[in-house]
């Protein structure tokens, strides 16, 4: 009995760590959070949930005090590290991903416009007699892990051409949204401490151009970079993107020098090996070993690094901790669950997103603009539509910076939460049923 008992925790252990390291893992925890969010805030323990969120933490340094809640602590400090992945994933999309031509790139960045352009005048037109037509980029939104994550679960039906063009998308559709939360959401500017985040950015230029490959360096004047934004009057998330932007992408080693060097320390070791030597005496085994660990980290490139050490932190902890502050739906009798703004952004989302997308994609193919990728069909760009209006976190986000109003904002969280899950679970439909990838021909 024990050793049948040992074999099944053994198996479940293996089960859930497969699954922790699966790609959609992250958007799991993310919907798991929503719900858990959800449940305490229709619970009897809600006045404990927003105490919580709205707890006020202090930082005191000598005459200096400064206080914020969890709430902000998350959304203007926590969620600066999501962005500055975001700004990491960007650059390197275009130096060497997806959007290092043009020609590649043109189709998915032209059809994320319209992607972006449909869901707002969709908002606008249940909004523009309210005060909340503020909130139309609300909708405006693509999450790129939730999209990408949906996509994987049909990955084995689906052209390879479409993740390409979706994940392309998504990232212009980032960049857009990066630009209207700087444009919209900056309060006055303080000219003083922008002067200081302009030099901070200088300084981390010329570092990257004089050879200076220091992670610790670009951290330090990133933090900096963020404090001096904050003080400026524009929202602190876009210093995340515009540090990003500065971290190099080039390695202190030589990847042929790496190999060279490292080949030959490999070959004492084998030596080493045949005369069994003790590794807790051997000096010469130990400093080989040491010198290929420098050698290894010297030869990735700061950004490489930077993106690989962040993305567990953002992904497992920073955005289900996000959605879990922000994600407090009550639901009472005045919520207004048909509200003009729960409509408009669920219809920007659920309907906006393939529209504007597919309308784009077929004006930029008629006009000889671009072209779709090599297998990709019609049916298949408007399926990929609907999966992009699954909008989490950054239409939450936006949420935060448009409305103070508790009912405006719960409204707009209604209308994410059920756009997102419908274009989710009907988008993977449309992909399995309608358009799967039974030929390599490209009927577009």
């Amino acid at each position: 009995m024990e050793e049948l008992y040992n074999k099944y925790k053994y198996s479940f252990l293996k089960r859930t760590l497969k699954i922790m390291q699966s790609p959609s893992f992250g958007g799991m925890l993310l919907v798991f959070c929503v719900f858990l969010a959800m449940v305490f805030a229709n619970s009897p323990y809600k006045k404990y949930y927003f105490d919580f969120i709205h707890m006020p933490i202090t930082i005191s340094m000598g005459s200096y005090v400064n206080t914020h809640s969890i709430l902000d602590v998350v959304n203007d400090g926590l969620m600066v590290f999501f962005f500055f992945l975001v700004g990491l994933e960007i650059k390197r999309e275009i130096l060497v991903g997806h959007l290092r031509k043009v020609k590649m790139a043109l189709f998915p960045v032209v059809s994320a416009v319209g992607g972006v352009m449909a869901p707002a005048i969709i908002y606008f037109l249940f909004n523009h007699n309210s005060p909340n037509v503020i909130g139309w980029a609300i909708p405006t939104a693509t999450d790129i892990a939730f999209s990408l994550a949906v996509l994987s679960l049909i990955s084995s039906i689906v052209p390879i051409g479409l993740k390409v063009f979706l994940t392309t998308l998504a990232i212009a559709d980032d960049i857009i949204g990066i630009i209207i939360i700087g444009i919209l959401y900056t309060s006055q500017l303080s000219l003083v401490p922008l002067g200081f985040a302009v030099l901070f950015l200088w300084l981390m230029y010329i570092l990257n151009k004089i050879g200076i490959r220091s992670t610790f360096a670009y951290t330090l004047l990133s933090v900096l970079v963020w404090i001096a934004v904050a003080k400026s009057g524009i929202h602190p998330t876009i210093a995340g993107v515009l540090a990003a932007m500065m971290i190099p992408v080039k390695p202190k080693v030589a990847f042929h020098d790496y190999v060279k060097r490292s080949r030959n320390h490999l070959k004492k070791l084998i030596i080493s090996e045949k005369s069994r030597v003790n590794i807790l005496t051997d000096e010469k085994a130990k400093e080989s070993i040491f010198t290929i660990g420098e050698l290894s980290e010297r030869a990735l490139t700061p950004l490489t690094k930077m993106e690989v050490g962040l993305h567990s932190f953002v992904h497992y902890l920073v955005l289900p901790f996000f959605a879990f502050v922000n994600s407090g739906l009550t639901f009472s009798a005045e919520t207004e669950i048909f509200s003009t703004v729960t409509i408009g952004v669920f219809m920007g989302l659920f309907v906006g997103k393939p529209l504007g997308i597919y309308a784009m994609a077929r004006i930029t193919t008629l006009l000889k603009i671009a072209s779709p990728p090599q297998d990709v069909t019609w049916n298949h760009i408007f399926g990929a539509g609907i999966i992009a209006g699954i909008g989490f976190t950054i239409a939450l986000f936006m949420t935060s910076l448009v409305f103070d109003g508790q009912h405006a904002a719960d409204s707009a969280k209604i209308g994410i939460a059920v756009g997102s899950f419908c274009s989710a679970l009907v988008g993977l439909a449309f992909l399995k049923h309608v358009a799967p990838n039974k030929s390599k021909s490209n009927n577009c």
